[in-house]
């Protein structure tokens, strides 16, 4: 095996675990067709104009026939080769393969290898990046990272089977994979995915192991948990269900049911996302799910009301104060309530404000800054936006009854 490249280093912005994924199945294939004694090759470099990224992987194995070149690519597609082995199949297939290059605007080709063997290239465009940039997350970096597909966690210890179910679900969500319940908790914590898919017999730590963790960690406790068995047994479910988990599901199993009850699971958490945003005093048990999601609501209601007089409160004042990460308190609040840590605030502020709006001989200026803004315009700004009403409007329509609370 050998490694070439044409230059030192490229800056541009992809994926990077879906290109991982792309190089790790080319070279799988290269390896698992290429005989002892053979050779693999990778080379990077730019093409001739410089516009683009150019991978090729090549190798000294069986080769593929002209007939064969142009549906390699198709999905379930395999090669017949004499000797009875099939070329594709490997890691996550050559299907997808193509349709994550093609996801960066790049394209992917098969030819033969001079002498034997085959030679893929994968060309993809460099996008402009700014290599000096911080690395950082502000909040909106992280808001824009949330704004794209849901993302699963799919643990299991059988590679077949991960293969099986990443080839199904990778067309509407984001999928990761994890062997094992120790490394699928870790990708949990680094990822904080909208779901998790576990099977429960795995090494080093099995899925009700897993599934007790999620839930009684505050910062992963609100993530729904879908458990995978071969086992019938009623009291298996029992005890799936007893650690936490929100569904249980036996071996073998439609693929269309699960992904049914994926889809159920993640309208449920936005459905308990709108009751925060449509209450004026929010009740936290009515809008968690846990009871540690509860506490958690509960103790960011009370130091926000604590400190709400304060207009320098801070998020990072808040995540300390809760014992979690800006990332963490980020992807929590924003999974049970639906705001970010910076809306939280402001929603608690505004909340408070019309509590006190209730009261005619209140000045609206004096609210606005009791509340912990530091300009009456603002404040009207923001609360017209929550409520759909100016504060004025809104403390005149209590006086004359025209609303109610």
């Amino acid at each position: 095996f050998s490694f070439s490249s044409s230059t030192d280093e490229i800056y541009t912005e992809f994926d990077m675990d879906k290109m991982g994924k792309v190089v790790s199945n080319l070279l799988a294939n290269a390896f698992k067709f290429t005989p002892d004694g053979g050779r693999v090759e990778v080379w990077v470099g730019k093409s001739p104009d410089g516009s683009n990224i150019v991978i090729k992987v090549s190798d000294t194995g069986i080769g593929i026939s002209d007939e064969h070149k142009q549906h390699i690519f198709e999905r379930f597609y395999q090669v017949q080769q004499s000797g009875g082995k099939l070329y594709g199949g490997s890691g996550i297939g050559l299907h997808l393969v193509r349709e994550f290059v093609v996801m960066h605007g790049g394209t992917i080709d098969v030819g033969d290898n001079v002498g034997q063997g085959a030679v893929f290239v994968v060309s993809v465009p460099i996008q402009a990046t700014d290599a000096t940039a911080a690395t950082s997350l502000t909040e909106e970096d992280l808001e824009a990272e949330g704004a794209g597909r849901k993302k699963l966690i799919l643990i299991d210890d059988n590679a077949d089977f991960r293969e099986l179910l990443v080839d199904t679900l990778s067309i509407d969500y984001d999928t990761i994979e994890a062997r094992n319940g120790e490394e699928g908790f870790a990708a949990i914590l680094r990822r904080m995915p909208d779901l998790v898919i576990s099977d429960v017999m795995m090494p080093v730590m099995d899925g009700l192991e897993l599934c007790q963790k999620v839930k009684n960690d505050v910062r992963t406790s609100h993530i729904p948990v879908i458990l995978l068995t071969a086992k019938n047994a009623e009291e298996h479910k029992i005890e799936g269900l007893s650690r936490g988990a929100d569904e249980y599901l036996s071996k073998p199993f439609n693929p269309q049911l699960l992904k049914l009850k994926i889809e159920k699971l993640i309208e449920l958490n936005e459905k308990r996302k709108e009751v925060f945003s449509k209450q004026i005093d929010p009740e936290p048990s009515e809008i968690t799910i846990t009871p540690l999601d509860e506490k958690l609501i509960n103790r960011a209601i009370k130091y926000v009301e604590e400190h709400m007089a304060s207009s320098e409160l801070s998020v990072e004042e808040l995540s300390k104060a809760l014992g979690m990460s800006r990332v963490h308190l980020y992807k929590k609040l924003t999974s049970i309530t639906g705001r970010t840590p910076i809306e939280f605030i402001r929603v608690m502020r505004l909340k408070r404000a019309a509590q006190l709006l209730r009261d005619p001989q209140q000045n609206i200026a004096d609210i606005a800054y009791s509340v912990g803004f530091n300009s009456p315009k603002y404040f009207s700004r923001y609360f017209k936006e929550e409520f759909g009403i100016l504060p004025s409007d809104y403390q005149k329509g209590l006086k004359q009854g025209t609303i109610q609370v």
